[in-house]
């Protein structure tokens, strides 16, 4: 059975109980805002078949308002299993736009909700797929969002 590339996933960063922590996060929006890229290494993803160096990654923040999509970038390692007794899978990711939720728009979980009603916006794991029909809607909705910040 062939794989199908992936479009793009959906990570998800609650900054309680994340191992990526809030100073961190404030740290890489400096770094990004600078034009650097910012490496997080193992993220948990839900999935290993078609996760491919390259495949485009959406950074929901959930947990506590205000939740949306703050983060895009692209996976940078192959889906690696760390524990033998684990259902999830770990890749780097490399963060390419970072916007500072406290400071600067960005897509509200509210808004996606009710623009893409079919999409699940509050996974409970990283690694959904975004699905496919939304996909460049959602990239152009993205893209503006970004030129507004520059």
């Amino acid at each position: 059975m062939e794989n199908k590339k992936l479009g793009a996933l959906l990570f998800v960063w609650n900054p309680k109980g994340s191992k990526w922590t809030t100073e961190e996060y404030k740290e890489a929006c400096l770094k990004v805002k600078n034009g650097e890229k910012y490496l997080i290494r193992d993220w948990k993803c839900i999935r290993k078949n078609e996760v491919e160096i390259g495949t485009e990654v959406f950074v929901m923040k959930l947990g506590e308002e205000p939740k949306g999509i703050i983060a895009h970038g692209y996976i940078k390692t192959l889906p690696i299993k760390k524990y033998d007794d684990d259902k999830k899978w770990w890749v780097d990711i490399e963060i390419d736009k970072l916007l500072d939720y406290e400071n600067e728009e960005f897509l509200k979980q509210e808004e996606l909700t009710d623009k893409f009603p079919g999409q699940k916006w509050n996974p409970e794991s990283s690694g959904i797929e975004i699905k496919e029909t939304i996909l460049a809607e959602l990239k152009e909705m993205w893209d503006e969002l970004v030129k507004k910040d520059n």
